[in-house]
């Protein structure tokens, strides 16, 4: 079962580009099976007129239909690993992202978000060498953050010195922090535990040590936790 819904994106854009390449592969070393066997030399073979010898111009041999085929070929896979690729993206940094039933509220996370409102947002702050996580109502927490769990996550990420990288190792994203810049990210958790939040940036002398850690909890749990917190 895939841990957030940015996996099963990322997973499934992994497996177009996979079997893409397998199709490819197979179709390449099949006719380059079938040209050896069928025009391997024997003893009673001899050089076609049109083969390249020095000291004369070789010959068209005039096979633009070949040609024409493999660019076709080779633009319909490109285009479909371009526009999936790009439909990725779009779909995890849109400039709005998704509504969802729970979103983050500043009174509490237990309310439905409105119709046609988007999800409002927590900052994520890269500082040398931690991560700050502020929820509503500026409660703020370093190198930890709580979520519950099937819920629509927003971060707002920036960085407060130097360029950084927030990235969640086992959903698979990440975006770039950068002072005086705000990068939008979002992501669904479907399993509950802990994940490795690290930076992706070199940063300094610390950077290896910049790990955070993301807590996903059941819903009645994290509401109990965000409530004894206020």
């Amino acid at each position: 079962m895939a841990v957030s819904n940015t996996q099963v994106i990322f997973d499934s854009l992994y497996d177009i580009f996979t079997c893409l390449a397998i199709i490819v592969g197979v179709i390449v070393f099949a006719l380059m099976a079938y040209l050896i066997i069928r025009y391997r030399a024997k003893n009673s073979s001899s050089d076609p007129e049109d083969t390249p010898r020095l000291g004369r111009i070789p010959t068209s041999r005039g096979h633009g239909r070949n040609v024409l085929i493999t660019v076709t070929l080779s633009t319909f896979l490109l285009a479909i690993l371009i526009i999936t690729s790009f439909a990725a993206v779009d779909t995890l940094f849109p400039n709005n992202p998704p509504n969802a039933t729970w979103c983050y509220s500043i009174a509490a996370y237990n309310q439905t978000q409105a119709t046609g409102q988007s999800c409002p947002r927590l900052d994520v702050t890269g500082h040398q060498f931690y991560w700050v996580f502020t929820y509503p109502g500026a409660r703020s927490y370093t190198n930890f953050f709580r979520v519950p769990v099937n819920t629509t996550v927003v971060l707002d990420v920036t960085s407060a010195d130097v360029f950084h990288d927030f990235g969640i190792i086992q959903f698979k994203i990440k975006t770039d922090a950068i002072r005086g810049r705000t990068n939008t990210i979002w992501f669904i958790p479907y399993k509950t535990g802990n994940y490795t939040i690290q930076c992706f940036e070199l940063c300094g002398t610390g950077h290896v040590g910049m790990i955070a850690t993301l807590d996903v909890m059941p819903v009645a749990d994290f509401l109990l936790w965000y409530g004894s917190t206020k």
